[in-house]
């Protein structure tokens, strides 16, 4: 039997379930479920709470802070404004003005990377109306004077307008979405929109 006194009353006390040993004790760390409970910023992977005053978060890391960035027409991030300013040439294959036309409405004052790629996706849906309506009169007229050639110069003229007007659409798309800069020729795109 032990008394009060004894040593061994300590080391059976450690032994008791539900235990929990004084904050004294060298390398005592108490356990996550008590309140105040902050664990120590030696270790690896520890990130102290935002709540906790004079906390500031790591600056090497991507998505903490502000990122200074210069107003030019680089991308904000890779996941918004890259992937809206190729939307703004995809949807253009469905909808040749208006969806390029909301695109740039939405995002002018937002992004001037998004801006210029929505503006030049609706300069080339501007332009191949334009051209359109154009071939479309010389095709007629050429249709008058050659009684019926100027029809199939028309169809040629169409097919050519269109094969451009894809490919051109495909290229700033994929340029749009890899954050590089791509000026469309002035032929496929009047520049009216800025």
């Amino acid at each position: 039997m032990t008394t009060p006194g004894n040593p061994q009353d300590s080391t059976q006390s450690y032994t008791q379930p539900g235990y929990i040993p004084p904050t004294g004790q060298p390398g005592y760390i108490p356990p996550t479920g008590q309140p105040g409970y902050i664990p120590p910023t030696g270790q690896p992977g520890y990130i102290p709470p935002t709540g906790q005053p004079g906390y500031t978060p790591p600056t090497g890391q991507p998505g903490y802070g502000r990122q200074d960035r210069p107003q030019g027409y680089g991308p904000r991030g890779a996941s918004d404004d890259q992937t809206w300013a190729m939307l703004s040439y995809v949807l253009a294959l469905f909808a040749s003005i208006i969806a390029p036309l909301v695109i740039y409405l939405v995002k002018m004052n937002e992004s001037r990377y998004v801006r210029f790629h929505a503006a030049q996706a609706l300069n080339m849906g501007i332009t191949a109306v334009i051209e359109s309506i154009a071939i479309v009169i010389v095709g007629i007229v050429l249709a008058v004077a050659t009684h019926g050639f100027g029809i199939l110069l028309m169809v040629l003229a169409f097919l050519a307008l269109g094969i451009a007007h894809l490919v051109y659409l495909i290229l700033g798309a994929v340029r749009a979405y890899q954050g590089q800069p791509f000026r469309v020729p002035a032929i496929i795109c009047f520049r009216m929109v800025r």
